[in-house]
């Protein structure tokens, strides 16, 4: 609810209170029996309650200012409405029903004195808030956080000599402790006093010298002021101890790291990677801190960092963190083979997160593997249809795994959501147009083909697809010519298309001329088998039949499994 909403409400309050004293005025001679009060008060009050509960706060505020109007000593409904308007950032007319609440306080209610605390505080009325505080510590002297809220004050005013004070007063009263001392060594650091920082922990190893996380914590404070020397010492001391808190072994280990000591820093690695005791979050943190400023060529460090993920692995074998970090421990080391197994873990648990399935698909597309990036897309596309980036690798991938069908729906849910995007959807048409030739739905296919060349007359994708699937069919051989034609103006030093002018030229009986562009074709590509098949095709034509066989040959050479051209070879004649 906005401030504005609840200064309304304050004025609705103020209208109310004024009303009601006009009211007692014109009827102060009628005294109001005591009882009524009572109950309309009551009922006032819990009505608020009510509301305030329901999150209805500008109702709330209203009742709560109609029960103070029937008991104007009612210290609750000032401290709710102090409450409502400090909610609502009114700060100002928050502290006059604070103080109203305390003021009318019978039992010195502490909430009552830490609300209006709080709100001087609002107010930057720091001094104020400190003494409502010094009246807290009256009331309940072993409450430790009072004096750490007023230490807290003096600092806001940079006054931080009267918060080591105060400080200095909880530590009289509670003995020495660490939150104290820790707190004490912060300030003093804020004055620029290190000594005096070191000095309060070395105070706190003396109080307790049986506690190693002491000693950890003078070290830290020897090496937050500079002092790196005396901070190994007492890391040498300590490193062999056993452990308050198995957390310290990484405190220690990110000392001996940043000295150029791996080996040592890498032994207590180890010890709270493996301890039960040490939340895994923490260890967590540390690894991906790791991984995230180890540098190119550190091969000890990155393989110590494998074996402290291998362990995490072996101690929570069900943990997707756990596993997404190994997965990124092996793309940053290369190994996308089982990064791509350890996602395929992972989406066997967790499908819901788009980030995985993006990762996931990724290392497909790095592996270039086709059957296992159209799994995971299609999957994808399924769980976030609208993910235009699903759909591109789905497409591709459905194309390159034969599964046309795929291609022809996918591309028509698509393109609607791509057409703005004119070379992703002329590349998804393109797709589409190549997938209902392979599916024999030819007329579909140059539908789509002659939508491109309507968006972009100059596509030489389109242009060499369809001329050569025109030549391939005997159908349209005067456009396919055409097209192939103007592909050579576009494009004269492709070898592909070299060989789809040759070929629709051959279509049409131009035999010298296919055998020219076929002849460049191979001069660029001397291995290609359709281009040698294709000579040897032409050269069959012009009766040359020894150099055709020789062609189809040295084709069937480079691919055995053509059962066609090995008939081709046997019969030494093309085969209508």
């Amino acid at each position: 609810m906005s401030k504005t909403k609840y200064i309304n409400f304050f004025a609705i309050l103020l209208v109310l209170l004024i009303s009601s004293c006009s009211t007692l005025k014109k009827n102060e001679k009628q005294p109001v029996d005591p009882r009524i009060k009572n109950f309309n008060f009551n009922y006032y009050f819990l009505e608020a309650n009510k509301q305030k509960i329901l999150g209805n706060y500008g109702d709330a505020l209203e009742l709560y200012a109609l029960a103070s109007n029937q008991d104007k000593s009612d210290a609750a409904s000032y401290y709710e409405i102090a409450g409502i308007l400090n909610l609502a950032q009114d700060y100002s007319s928050a502290l006059e029903y604070a103080k109203k609440a305390v003021k009318h306080d019978k039992f010195e209610n502490k909430y009552y004195l830490l609300l209006l605390a709080s709100i001087y505080s609002n107010n930057n009325l720091h001094k104020d808030a400190i003494k409502v505080f010094e009246k807290l510590i009256e009331i309940e002297p072993l409450n430790i956080g009072y004096y750490f809220q007023i230490s807290s004050l003096h600092q806001m005013q940079k006054k931080y000599s009267d918060a080591i004070k105060i400080l200095n007063k909880a530590e009289a009263t509670f003995g020495v402790s660490d939150v104290i001392c820790l707190e004490k060594e912060n300030i003093y650091i804020k004055m620029g006093e290190p000594d005096k920082a070191v000095a309060e922990i070395k105070k706190l190893c003396d109080a307790y010298p049986e506690k190693t996380i002491n000693k950890i914590l003078l070290a830290e404070s020897y090496v937050n002021v500079g002092k790196r020397k005396e901070a190994e010492e007492i890391y040498n001391q300590v490193c062999d101890l056993e452990m308050d808190d198995d957390i310290a072994y990484f405190s220690i280990a990110d000392f001996y790291l940043s000295v150029g000591k791996y080996n040592k820093a890498f032994e207590l690695i180890n010890k709270g990677i493996l301890s039960q005791n040490v939340d895994l979050n923490i260890k967590l943190n540390l690894i991906l801190s790791l991984l995230n400023n180890i540098k190119v060529g550190d091969t000890d460090i990155t393989n110590k960092l494998g074996e402290f993920i291998e362990a995490l692995v072996l101690q929570y074998p069900d943990d997707l963190i756990v596993r997404v970090l190994k997965s990124d421990y092996l793309l940053f080391v290369g190994d996308f083979k089982n990064a791509q197994k350890e996602y395929e873990f992972i989406l066997e648990h967790e499908k819901t997160k788009i980030e995985i399935w993006q990762q996931a698909i990724s290392i497909d597309v790095a592996l270039q593997d086709m059957n296992s990036l159209y799994t995971h897309s299609k999957e994808a596309v399924e769980l976030f249809p609208l993910v235009l980036d699903f759909y591109r690798y789905y497409i591709i991938s459905a194309y390159a795994t034969s599964n046309f069908q795929d291609v022809v729906e996918a591309v028509d849910f698509a393109s609607p959501y791509v057409e703005k995007n004119h070379e992703l959807y002329i590349d998804f048409l393109s797709m589409q147009a190549d997938a209902y030739y392979k599916l024999e739905e030819f007329h579909k296919s140059d539908s789509v083909f002659d939508l491109i060349l309507y968006k972009d007359s100059e596509n030489i994708q389109a242009l060499n697809n369809y001329s050569y699937f025109l030549a391939l069919r005997n159908e349209n051989l005067d456009k396919a010519l055409e097209m192939s034609t103007k592909l050579m103006s576009l494009a004269p030093n492709n070898p592909s298309f070299l060989d789809t002018h040759a070929w629709v030229l051959y279509k049409h009986k131009r035999y010298a001329d296919a055998l020219i562009f076929i002849n460049q074709a191979l001069i660029q590509d001397s291995t290609n088998v359709t281009f040698l098949e294709h000579k040897g095709d032409i050269l069959f034509r012009i009766d040359k039949v020894d150099q055709a066989l020789e062609f189809w040959e040295e084709a069937y050479k480079n691919n055995g499994d053509n059962e066609q051209l090995k008939e081709k070879i046997k019969q030494k004649k093309i085969l209508d």
